[in-house]
């Protein structure tokens, strides 16, 4: 068990670097926020497509030869995000990854072979305290990072670091993790699923997955939740941008203008020459001011920033300095954010979720779960306007978040493992990560979408309603069978 946690731990810590930066990357390569939006949910399109097809072949030819297939594939894909120099080599490095993500599903499977049925939500709070572990780490080391000189301060830095990781992660996991699925129980699962004749991109798999009882509702339960928590990941840092570094920045700029202008500077001179043109939103040289002038920068954020109070040094417009501070600040406090987050999901789900498991059924947190996180998701743009500019109001936000989404994702795996057909647990596993990843590009999509057409705090409101629509969906569970507490405490 200890193995394919720490494998869990390690794939999760290398994307955890990126994916919190990847809106603001994405925003210097000239990105719209619906732009943004569909590449969050690039790599879940890659996901929803392939992830049933690596939990079927993990069924016939094994878990662990699956697990090193992904983990290389999500080393090439972060090489790829650290030579990135336009929008679309960030596009090209998610697909990658997307293609070849079958780390989780498959971790997911391996860890059900390797369990008694009675341990699996407990096993699941284990697994989900490891995602806070690396969300803990993972966001914070890209934040501090971005304080580094150079290239090593922008995303080469980032993808160099997550593509080692990813490369430590494949040659640990060759030399130390073994194989669950016997060549027996391989071959017995092959003459089941139907080998030779039943394709491995089985689409009516999702039909049949959907209509077994209660399995189905977790299932859709599970895709209102991940469509809801995503409506909000392609935006969030355009968010804080907006409503919270931005303004902050200007208003420093307003009352101490030296600074800003040696804080610029400085931050000039360390970026490489193609990060710099790509933040002026040219090709000529970073210091053209006429380029600099018309730059759609940042993009769907409202108007220029222009202030008359004193006069900018040759080679520097005001919107320039504004630009430059923006970027890595933005980066910090998001990945600063995103690094709570993960604290306090381990403190959930490593500490909080096993007592609970024995005190509540399975519903009972579900239930919890769900409508916390509801009131987490309108909470976020509530205290953006009760609190205009009070970042720690995000932090209380991102608290209630995270509570509600502790409470309800590891009971709801746990629940899609127990109630899978042995010989089909990778398949099930593989089809439940694809109905993620379906909200993955669902939500990310309606929230470039909402950010751009209605406001910045609209992806939230929505995200609050889709998770309003899977409490009530959870409270159709109460007609199955009886619920027993997750974990049952000992006699």
């Amino acid at each position: 068990r200890r193995v394919i946690l720490f494998t869990a731990f390690l794939d999760v810590l290398s994307f955890s670097i990126i994916i919190p930066q990847l809106a603001v990357y994405a925003a210097q390569f000239g990105a719209s926020a619906q732009m943004t939006g569909a590449l969050a949910s690039i790599y879940s399109v890659m996901g929803f497509l392939f992830a049933p097809f690596w939990g079927r072949l993990s069924d016939r030819r094994g878990r662990r030869p699956i697990l090193l297939y992904s983990i290389f594939g999500t080393a090439i894909g972060h090489l790829i995000f650290a030579f990135a120099t336009a929008l679309p080599l960030l596009f090209a490095a998610r697909v990658i990854d997307g293609i070849t993500g079958a780390n989780i599903s498959t971790a997911q499977a391996y860890l059900s072979d390797i369990t008694e049925p009675e341990e699996r939500a407990r096993n699941f709070g284990f697994f989900g305290a490891i995602f806070g572990i690396a969300f803990a780490i993972g966001p914070l080391l890209g934040s501090a990072l971005t304080h580094l000189p150079g290239i090593w301060g922008g995303n080469f830095g980032l993808g160099m670091v997550s593509a080692l990781l990813s490369l430590l992660n494949w040659a640990l996991a060759l030399k130390f993790l073994p194989e669950t699925l016997s060549p027996q129980l391989r071959a017995q699962n092959a003459a089941n699923n139907g080998e030779g004749r039943r394709s491995p991109f089985d689409w009516r798999a999702f039909e049949r997955a959907l209509k077994v009882p209660r399995l189905g509702t977790v299932i859709v339960i599970g895709f209102l939740a991940t469509a809801a928590f995503a409506t909000i990941q392609g935006t969030y840092a355009l968010f804080i941008l907006k409503d919270y570094t931005r303004p902050l920045v200007q208003r420093e700029i307003r009352e101490n203008p030296a600074d800003a202008i040696a804080r610029a500077q400085k931050l000039r001179d360390s970026e490489s020459q193609s990060n710099l043109a790509a933040l002026a939103g040219s090709k000529g040289s970073p210091n053209d001011v006429s380029a600099d002038a018309t730059a759609p920068y940042p993009p769907d954020l409202g108007g220029d920033f222009h202030f008359e109070g004193a006069r900018a040094p040759e080679g520097l417009s005001w919107r320039h300095i504004e630009k430059l501070i923006v970027r890595p600040e933005s980066a910090r406090l998001v990945g600063t954010i995103f690094g709570i987050i993960g604290i306090l999901s381990l403190v959930v789900q490593g500490g909080l979720i096993r007592p609970l498991q024995k005190r509540f059924s399975e519903l009972s947190l579900v239930l919890m779960g769900t409508f916390i996180m509801a009131m987490g998701l309108m909470a976020t743009t509530g205290i953006a306007v009760i609190l205009p500019h009070i970042v720690w109001g995000q932090f209380i936000a991102a608290a209630i978040l995270t509570l509600g989404n502790g409470l309800a994702t590891p009971v709801l795996t746990g629940l899609v493992s127990q109630l899978s057909p042995e010989r089909e647990r990778g398949e099930i596993m593989g089809i439940y990560q694809s109905t993620q990843s379906l909200g993955r590009i669902a939500g990310p999509n309606l929230g470039g979408w909402l950010f751009g057409a209605v406001s910045s705090g609209a992806p939230f409101i929505a995200g609050g309603l889709i998770m309003l629509a899977s409490f009530f969906l959870a409270l159709k569970l109460r007609g199955g069978r009886k619920e027993a507490p997750a974990t049952a405490p000992a006699q």
